[in-house]
């Protein structure tokens, strides 16, 4: 994965907002899981954010990585920390495109994070709480 790339996931698993969107161009389209598109880093920072509330913490740990071009595909396994403590793990593919600068001008996660709202089945809690 290159150096952009690594540096951002770095800021997301530090749920660092300002950092992941100093990745990105201003006029991003950005896509997470079955959500309507975002457009633009005032949308992505208001769903970043809230989705950050619902969490601990996260962590990717990468899968796989292939590079076209200017496109980058990542598939992932995510684990998800609730406040609980639970851990769950999701797996997922990151799509990305990059502008001429080296931003990122289209960010689409598809993600299946159903487990995370729901009784998780025992195939996705990697730890449950005491």
């Amino acid at each position: 994965m290159n150096h952009e790339l690594t540096g951002m996931f770095e800021s997301v698993d530090r749920m660092s907002v300002e950092g992941f969107l100093s990745y990105l161009t201003d006029d991003v389209v950005f896509r997470f899981g079955n959500s309507p598109e975002v457009v633009g880093k005032k949308g992505v920072r208001a769903a970043i954010e809230l989705f950050f509330t619902q969490i601990a913490s996260l962590e990717h740990i990468l899968q796989g990585v292939w590079s076209e071009g200017n496109t980058t595909i990542m598939r992932f396994d995510t684990y998800y920390t609730q406040h609980d403590g639970t851990i769950i793990n999701v797996p997922c593919c990151v799509v990305v495109h990059f502008n001429a600068s080296r931003l990122i001008n289209d960010y689409r996660i598809h993600i299946d994070i159903s487990p995370l709202y729901s009784s998780a089945s025992a195939g996705n809690v990697v730890q449950a709480s005491a």
